[in-house]
């Protein structure tokens, strides 16, 4: 292999990083930014991230059934695929590495997309309900500083495990019977609790606790009504 193939070769394997990293969710600001801004001049990575979202969006449209099959997928029905491939002729390493890739593809490109997908929705939805307008009481409370700190948290995309389990607790004494300190922002905390499952890519937990919420809150009251929206949202 030439210089210059080299070259190309290292060059497609930087931009396919760099889409990775983008359809993850995983660049900061400025960084995503700065690729945005370089996929409006530079046609060949333009080009190359057209091609790959493609492919990974499609596999959102795959059968439920299909996709149980690849993530299940083991060296027994990458074999099968690669016999179904190669269709009758003599079956090589070459061939079974090529079913192989089909699966890492099909597998690691449905999950890219719904991590992407799903990180994405959690950050449209951070800000829906800012912490200067729900905190209420004295700023300097041991439980308006807390909740300030764990919105703020969400709304950041910090410290999401550590968050959300502190959330999770609030979130059911929040719904006690007996009314306590946590008792008035229980919407509140229920959900920037969702939010931040669906912020670390936890989109069971988040549909959890926003199927109970639907239950408390009808969707005559704004809490009901945004619950409904992100429901619909990440179905």
């Amino acid at each position: 292999m030439t210089d210059t193939e080299n070259n190309i070769q290292e060059k497609e394997l930087q931009n396919d990083e760099q889409i990775s990293r983008f359809m993850q969710g995983l660049m900061e600001a400025d960084e995503e930014t700065a690729f945005l801004e370089e996929l409006k001049n530079n046609e060949d990575l333009r080009n190359q991230a057209i091609a790959q979202a493609r492919l990974v969006k499609g596999m959102k449209q795959v059968d439920e059934e299909l996709k149980d099959a690849f993530r299940q997928a083991d060296k027994q029905t990458i074999s099968r695929i690669a016999n179904e491939v190669v269709g009758g002729k003599k079956k090589s390493a070459h061939w079974l590495a090529i079913a192989a890739s089909i699966v890492f593809i099909v597998f690691v490109g449905f999950k890219s997309y719904d991590y992407y997908d799903t990180t994405s929705i959690g950050r449209e939805y951070a800000n829906t309900f800012p912490t200067s307008t729900i905190i209420r009481g004295e700023a300097n409370t041991d439980v308006d500083t807390e909740l300030t700190m764990l919105f703020n948290n969400v709304a950041e995309g910090k410290d999401l495990d550590s968050t959300t389990s502190r959330l999770k607790t609030l979130w059911e004494l929040s719904k006690q019977d007996t009314y306590n300190d946590y008792t008035d922002y229980s919407p509140y905390i229920g959900w920037n609790l969702a939010v931040g499952y669906l912020r670390n890519y936890e989109k069971t937990k988040a549909r959890s606790v926003l199927s109970e919420m639907e239950t408390i809150y009808d969707n005559e009251t704004i809490t009901g009504k945004k619950v409904r929206e992100l429901i619909k949202a990440i179905e």
